[in-house]
């Protein structure tokens, strides 16, 4: 059975549609939070094709397939067996009466249709009604698997806590399953292998007897040699001890001798490195010349200071410069702006004058306006009839007879009255343009004025800034003093400046000598600090080179002591190392006399030792073992040759009552030979499966020298390894075992990978990857372990969006 498409909608945690994808997936891994809904992907499948599902604990119970608070629920499964498809349709109704089966059919589909093509036309496709109704859809599922639910959820889909149910079951519970899976047709294969057994029970006799052959040397004489050769290292064992922590202390002896040596050799050059410095005797000398020199310029400098104090003295009784400088400058702008008031006062006259004449010229203008406009008004008065006219409107009353003018009369002007007009006109033109000329005048007048007033205020500002000042002579002069005083303060500022250098300079040197002393005396202090362990004398701290001279002398008889204690030293560390040398000989020629090579590091002597006396007791056990497997050879071959009078009498046999469960045995050997291989891979080499002659299960732990436990006392991880590997066996041979009447190309895991270390879950990973790439077969793993997860090439990552699930597909 390998399923293509599975919908759940309102099914578990599904509140909304959600589709898988499996058409294109060989290995695939469900992953997601807790309680995400991965386990009710699993539980969709097993629903859909038996109606049920292992978690809801009764086969009857179909309550819990229902979302909470969701009224109508829908699972479709579309899968292929032996080369046909199938789809399975559920679907359940909540009402007042409960919930029940609104629909259940199963199909079988065209296979023409691809297998990636919508859900919807996979299940149009149908060719034929296989069965309608919930326990109708059951039975023909479990015809077309030819697996009942129980072994459906034993061999093919592994759910939560039944996982090891096939490992665990009753031997005729284990035996229904495998003769479901077996079927009829697998019994004339089995009678062949009954007689090829009986054969291989003959090479197995003989094979035996070869090896009872090959264990004639397992003698008691030989345990009986093997047991001395282990006490007698025992005994070395002690004696190399002994050995050691002498040999231990003779080298504790050698090392602290040339550990003395070491430290009176290091002392001696310590004591040989305290030498006076070649320039010490003369840097008193030098230190003297200095301060003579640093005196002299010390004179100089105060010399130069006080020449440069009696400068700035005699300057300081001179007038400022500055307010010299602008008496000087107020004397030569009042000459300036008196020149500059002269010509103001002859503009401002002749300003004045022009704006007369423009004045009288404009009276002059008005005065003929006058005469113009009186001698028009005489004309007007004498022809009033034509004034009149013109001052009619047409529409407006006349003032004379008080009828509207509707027309305006027409009357020749007079010559006279033109002319009166014309004349007005020219007089006020004449009259404007004098006007204008006096404004123009009257302007220039008050520009003149103002030049004449600014100009006054000026000359009255600078002419107070001069009242108190001195004569513009005695000025000059004394700007002249103050330029003379500038110079020779300035000369007097340089020279002093010069000899402040010279003595800086001079106050650097004498500072080097000092800072020369300072580090011949820290040499001298560092020279003593060296060697005060040594016990160094006090140094008097004034003569420089008397301390120097005082610390060299002593040091160098100190250093002579230490040249005569080295060569005791030396001859004292030479016998310490030949006796080391000599019991380190001893020692080796002691474990050579036992046969004990290669201990080039004496250090390991205990552990070489301890070796072969682990070797010793190891071959003692391996003839004790030996002589126990020859007993049990001979055991087996009686074993064996019962087993092949059995097995030929099987072979003629298959339709006794006793041949089922001998088949079921022999199905059971291949499965549990396949599944140890599997499990020594998972266990670290720890254990294989084997089963005794009831077909009770039971493993072989290598690490407990071979001791054979029954199932039921595996921790949890090691049932699960054990599950999986015999799983994983049965799913591999059951086509074969079965004459090809059965096909269980799918398995899904829904349960321990948590409970594995890290290398076993390498392993397990490997072998899921191998299975499913070597073979037609498709693997399904539900897991929490990311680094499983990772592994897998397509995952179906389960979410939990709102109050829905969700399935989101992904490749690795």
């Amino acid at each position: 059975m390998r399923p293509l498409r599975l919908l759940l909608d309102g099914f578990g945690s599904y509140r909304e549609p959600a589709e898988a994808d499996f058409s294109d997936v060989e290995f695939f891994a469900l992953v997601g939070p807790t309680g995400a809904g991965k386990s009710t992907v699993i539980d969709g499948l097993c629903f859909a094709l038996y109606g049920t599902v292992p978690r809801w604990g009764k086969e009857n119970v179909i309550a819990q397939a229902l979302a909470p608070a969701a009224n109508l629920c829908r699972v479709c499964l579309v899968f292929e067996s032996a080369g046909k498809r199938y789809g399975v349709v559920r679907e359940l109704i909540r009402d007042r009466r409960g919930v029940h089966t609104k629909d259940a059919r199963l199909e079988r589909l065209d296979m023409s249709v691809s297998a990636d093509a919508p859900l919807a036309d996979l299940l149009a496709a149908n060719v034929d009604i296989l069965a309608e109704g919930p326990d109708q859809v059951r039975t023909g599922v479990q015809e077309i698997l030819g697996l009942s639910y129980d072994h459906f959820t034993q061999s093919v889909l592994l759910p939560q806590g039944r996982f090891s149910e096939f490992l665990q079951a009753e031997p005729r519970k284990r035996q229904d399953l495998l003769v479901e899976l077996l079927a009829f047709g697998v019994y004339e294969k089995v009678g062949q292998a009954a007689r090829t057994r009986a054969n291989l029970a003959a090479d197995r006799t003989r094979g035996a007897e070869r090896t009872l052959a090959d264990l004639a040397e397992a003698t008691e004489e030989a345990e009986t040699a093997a047991a001395t050769r282990v006490a007698d290292l025992a005994a070395l064992a002690a004696t190399v001890d002994e050995r050691l922590e002498s040999l231990t202390e003779l080298r504790l002896r050698a090392t602290e001798l040339a550990g003395e040596a070491r430290q009176v050799t290091h002392e001696a050059a310590l004591l040989a490195a305290v030498r006076m410095p070649d320039d010490v005797p003369g840097l008193a000398r030098r230190l003297s010349e200095a301060d003579e020199d640093l005196a002299r310029c010390r004179d100089r400098r105060d010399a130069a200071d006080g020449a440069e104090t009696a400068a700035q003295q005699r300057r300081n009784e001179l007038p400022d410069k500055t307010r010299m400088d602008v008496v000087m400058a107020a004397y030569a702008e009042r000459r300036e702006l008196s020149a500059q008031l002269e010509r103001a006062e002859q503009e401002h006259a002749e300003r004045k004058g022009d704006e007369a004449a423009s004045a009288a010229a404009a009276d002059e203008a008005d005065e003929e306006l006058d005469q113009a406009r009186d001698a028009r008004r005489a004309a007007e008065r004498a022809h009033a009839a034509v004034a009149l006219a013109q001052q009619l409107q047409v529409g407006e009353e006349c003032p004379v007879c008080l009828t509207p003018v509707i027309a305006l009369p027409h009357h020749q002007a007079p010559a006279d009255l033109a002319e009166a007009t014309a004349v007005i006109v020219d007089a006020e033109q004449r009259l404007n343009k004098a006007r204008a000329a006096l404004k123009e005048a009257a302007g220039r007048t008050v520009d003149a004025a103002k030049a004449v007033a600014g100009t006054t205020a000026r000359l009255g500002a600078v002419g107070a800034t001069l009242a108190q000042a001195p004569a513009e002579a005695d000025v000059a002069v004394a700007l002249s003093a103050i330029a003379d005083s500038d110079l020779a303060l300035e000369v007097a500022r340089k020279a002093a400046a010069e000899r402040r250098a010279a003595l800086a300079a001079s106050e650097r040197e004498r500072a080097a000598l000092s800072a020369g002393e300072a580090k011949a005396r820290a040499r001298l202090a560092a020279a003593r600090d060296s060697v005060v362990p040594f016990g160094a004398p006090a140094l008097d701290s004034a003569d420089l080179a008397a301390s120097w001279e005082s610390l060299a002398a002593w040091a160098l008889a100190e250093h002579e002591k230490r040249n005569e204690r080295l060569a005791w030293l030396a001859t004292a560390a030479g016998s310490a190392r030949q006796e080391v040398t000599e019991a380190e000989t001893a020692l080796a020629e002691l474990l050579a006399s036992h046969g004990i090579s290669g201990a080039d590091d004496l250090s390991r002597a205990a552990a070489l030792v301890e070796k072969h006396r682990e070797r010793a007791a190891g071959r003692l056990a391996a003839v004790r073992e030996k002589r126990a497997r020859a007993a049990a050879l001979e055991g087996q071959i009686r074993a064996h040759r019962e087993e092949q009078q059995v097995a030929t009498m099987l072979g003629q046999l298959l339709r006794a009552t006793s041949f089922e469960r001998w088949l079921c045995g022999e199905a059971l050997d291949s499965l549990v030979i396949e599944a140890s291989k599997t499990l020594m891979e998972l266990s670290g080499d720890q254990y294989q499966l084997d089963r005794n002659e009831r077909n009770e299960l039971f493993v072989i732990d290598y690490q407990d020298a071979g001791a054979k436990r029954p199932v039921s006392t595996l921790s949890g991880g090691e049932t699960f390894q054990a599950s999986l590997a015999l799983a994983l066996a049965l799913s591999r041979q059951v086509i074969e075992l079965s004459a090809g009447l059965r096909d269980l190309n799918s398995m899904f895991l829904d349960e321990g990978f948590g409970t594995l270390d890290a290398d076993t879950l390498e392993t397990v990973g490997s072998t899921l990857e191998r299975l499913a790439a070597d073979s037609d077969r498709m693997i399904g793993i539900v897991t929490h372990v990311p680094a499983l997860a990772e592994r897998v090439p397509v995952r179906f990552v389960v979410s939990r969006t709102g109050i829905t699930s969700t399935l989101c597909k992904e490749r690795g």
